[in-house]
């Protein structure tokens, strides 16, 4: 199974793109435009730390999610592995896609281009994936592309306000 990759050139310094990933005030703004009051966040950012994070959607549910830090080397890199959990942390399938893979990890990398701009580039390969689960991964590709448009989209007009 191949890992999925997107990345993304904003136009920003590397440590506010870092800050805006990393600090919960600044991720409900981008992770919960419509409704920034209603993100909720528990986040302990060290490694063997996790975030629990919970975002509502359009149809007024709340999707959670938990992340478990692994490695942070600041302004450089965050490798987790993120799970979707239930309203109390704990790891739930996908709320639409229950064979999607339970555990996920997840890097994301920085990189400063040299005139104001970052490169953020995430790869996510799926944890001890069953055969089902490898398989909803490997076909959910372009949903998770364009997931990740629409995140990135988010960030660059959020990044566009600061």
């Amino acid at each position: 199974m191949t890992p999925f990759t997107v990345s993304r050139v904003f136009k920003a310094p590397l440590a506010l793109v870092w800050a805006v990933q990393t600090d919960p005030a600044h991720m409900a703004k981008w992770l919960s435009p419509g409704n920034p009051a209603g993100f909720i966040s528990r986040m302990d950012f060290r490694v063997g730390g996790q975030h629990f994070y919970g975002m509502p959607g359009p149809d007024g549910a709340t999707m959670y999610g938990i992340q478990t830090y692994r490695q942070i080397e600041p302004l450089k890199k965050i490798v987790l592995v993120q799970s979707f959990a239930d309203s109390e942390g704990n790891v739930a399938p996908h709320p639409m896609a229950p064979d999607f893979p339970k555990a996920m990890l997840s890097t994301t990398e920085y990189q400063d281009m040299g005139d104001g701009t970052t490169r953020l580039s995430v790869t996510w390969t799926p944890v001890d994936p069953t055969p089902e689960e490898a398989a909803t991964f490997d076909n959910a590709r372009a949903g998770m592309t364009g997931g990740w448009d629409h995140m990135f989209r988010q960030i660059e007009a959020y990044l566009a306000t600061l």
